[in-house]
C-alpha cells in the first residue's frame, strides 16, 4: 500500500530547518508492507495545503500529514483537514483527556482556554503522542483510504508513526502485499509501559529481530504487532516467538494469536464447543450484549440478556434475593453471584455473566468508589464473583466493565 507524506511548514521551505521524515520514513518502511510513493511540501497556507492533500489522495491509500497540529495560529492542519473532508471541529472529550496526560507527563497543567487542542474534525480520532503534547489524528475515510496528521518534530513523528500508526494501520488497512504476513499477539491487564521495562526487559529487541515489531495499546489491554517476510521459515519464526513470549511472564496474559476482537473470539470458541450465554447487565446497560449481537452469527450461540437496571428487576426476574440487596448492596459480589445464576436458570443457557457497578459521575462512596463493578460467571463447572475498581468517565468504565466481564467470559469458555 502507498503513503503519500505532506510536510507542512513556511520553515521547511525558506530552508530554517531541514525536513528528516521523509528520508528516515523510507528507511523504516523497508519491511513493512506499505511504501513511501510521493512526497509534498507545503507553506502554511489554506490553498497549497487542500491542493496538496487533493494530490496525494488521488495517488495513494494512505494520506500521511507532518507539522501544523500544534497550538499556534500558523498550525492549520487540524482547520484544513476539517474543511477538505466537509467535517466542523468539535470538542472531543477523549483528546481533553489524552492532552491532559501529555501535559502531566512533563510537570505542567493545560489550561483548556490557552490552545484549541480540545477540538477536532468530527469523526476523527485522537492518537497518544508518545515524545510530545500535541495529539496525533486519524480519519478511516474508507475501507482502504486514511488520513493521518502528525507533529513535524522528528523525534514525535518517528515515535508516532513507529508506536501509533503503523500498528493502527496494520490492524485496520487491508494488506495484500504477498511478501509480508503479519503476526500479532493480543494481552489484557498489563500497561504497555509495564510490559517493556518491568516484566519484560529485552522483550522488544527479541521480537524486533523477527521483524519491524509495533506496540498498539487497547481497551484494557497491548497488541504485539510483528511484519515478517513472508518465506519457507515464516511458520517456524511464528513458533519461535511464541516460544519467547510464552517463557515470559506476559504468558498468563496472552488471549490470542490473531486479529479478531474479544466478542468474535467468544463467538468462535462457543460455537466449537457448543455453549449458550446469556448476561444479566446492570451497570452496562446492555453495551456486552450489544458487542456480542455485532458479531455475525452470535445468535447460534448467545441466547440474550436481562438489562436489570433497577434492583426490583434484579429481584423479579433475575430472582436475586431482596435480603442480599439490603445485607450487601446492588453493587457487590454475593449480588452479582445471583443475578448470573439467575439469568442463567432463566434463560436456560450454559454460561452466564453479570455486571453490576458504579460508572458515576455520582453514586460511590468511599467503600465503594465510582469504578467498582462486580462480576459474576455462573456455569455447570460451578459459580463465581469477584469485585475490580477501574478509572474514567463514565463512558469509558462502562465499556472497561464490559470487557473485564467479556473477558472472563472467554476464559470460562475456553476451560469449559
Amino acid at each position: 500500500m502507498n503513503i503519500g507524506l505532506l510536510v507542512i511548514g513556511d520553515e521547511i521551505l525558506n530552508g530554517k530547518i531541514k525536513d528528516l521524515n521523509a528520508a528516515w520514513l523510507t528507511g523504516y518502511l523497508a519491511k513493512t508492507p506499505f511504501r513511501l510513493n510521493k512526497v509534498s511540501f507545503v507553506r502554511d497556507r489554506e490553498d497549497e495545503m487542500l491542493r496538496a492533500i487533493k494530490d496525494l489522495e488521488e495517488c495513494s491509500d494512505i494520506i500521511l500529514t507532518t507539522g501544523g497540529i500544534g497550538p499556534t495560529k500558523d498550525d492549520l492542519t487540524k482547520e484544513i483537514m476539517a474543511k477538505y473532508h466537509g467535517k466542523n471541529l468539535v470538542e472531543c472529550q477523549k483528546t481533553i483527556e489524552i492532552v491532559k496526560k501529555h501535559y502531566e507527563r512533563f510537570g505542567k497543567e493545560w489550561d483548556p482556554m490557552s490552545n484549541d487542542y480540545r477540538l477536532i474534525p468530527e469523526d476523527f480520532i485522537t492518537t497518544e503522542n508518545p515524545n510530545g503534547i500535541a495529539p496525533g489524528l486519524v480519519y478511516q475515510k474508507s475501507e482502504n483510504k486514511v488520513f493521518m496528521s502528525a507533529p513535524g518534530v522528528p523525534r514525535e513523528f518517528q515515535e508516532m508513526f513507529s508506536k501509533v500508526f503503523l500498528p493502527y494501520l496494520l490492524t485496520n488497512m487491508k494488506v495484500e502485499n504477498s511478501d509480508f504476513e503479519i503476526f500479532n499477539i493480543r494481552t489484557f491487564g498489563i500497561p504497555e509501559e509495564k510490559i517493556f521495562f518491568e516484566l519484560c526487559p529485552g522483550l522488544w529487541e527479541k521480537l524486533e529481530a523477527f521483524g519491524k515489531l509495533a506496540s498498539l495499546p487497547q481497551l484494557m489491554g497491548v497488541d504485539l504487532t510483528i511484519v515478517l517476510e513472508k518465506n519457507e521459515k515464516t511458520q517456524e519464526k511464528k513458533e519461535q516467538i511464541k516460544r519467547i513470549v510464552e517463557n515470559t511472564p506476559l504468558k498468563e496474559s496472552i488471549w490470542q494469536y490473531g486479529l479478531l476482537s474479544l466478542p468474535e473470539l467468544i463467538v468462535q470458541k462457543a460455537k466449537e464447543k457448543n455453549l449458550t450465554i446469556s448476561l444479566a447487565e446492570s451497570c452496562t446497560g446492555g453495551l456486552s450484549a450489544s458487542r456480542l449481537t455485532d458479531v455475525a452469527g452470535s445468535s447460534s450461540v448467545f441466547i440474550g440478556s436481562v438489562i436489570a437496571y433497577a434492583n426490583s428487576v434484579k429481584t423479579n426476574i433475575l430472582g436475586v434475593k431482596e435480603q442480599t440487596l439490603i445485607d450487601f448492596g446492588a453493587v457487590s459480589k454475593q449480588t452479582a453471584l445471583e443475578m448470573a445464576m439467575g439469568a442463567r436458570e432463566v434463560m436456560k443457557t450454559d454460561i452466564a455473566v453479570s455486571f453490576t457497578g458504579i460508572a458515576g459521575p455520582g453514586g460511590g462512596s468511599d467503600y465503594k468508589p465510582v469504578g467498582t463493578v462486580a462480576i459474576g460467571l455462573s456455569s455447570k463447572r460451578g459459580d463465581t464473583s469477584e469485585v475490580l475498581n477501574f478509572h474514567g468517565d463514565r463512558l469509558k468504565l462502562k465499556s472497561r466493565f464490559s470487557q473485564a466481564g467479556l473477558y472472563r467470559l472467554l476464559k470460562l469458555i475456553e476451560n469449559s
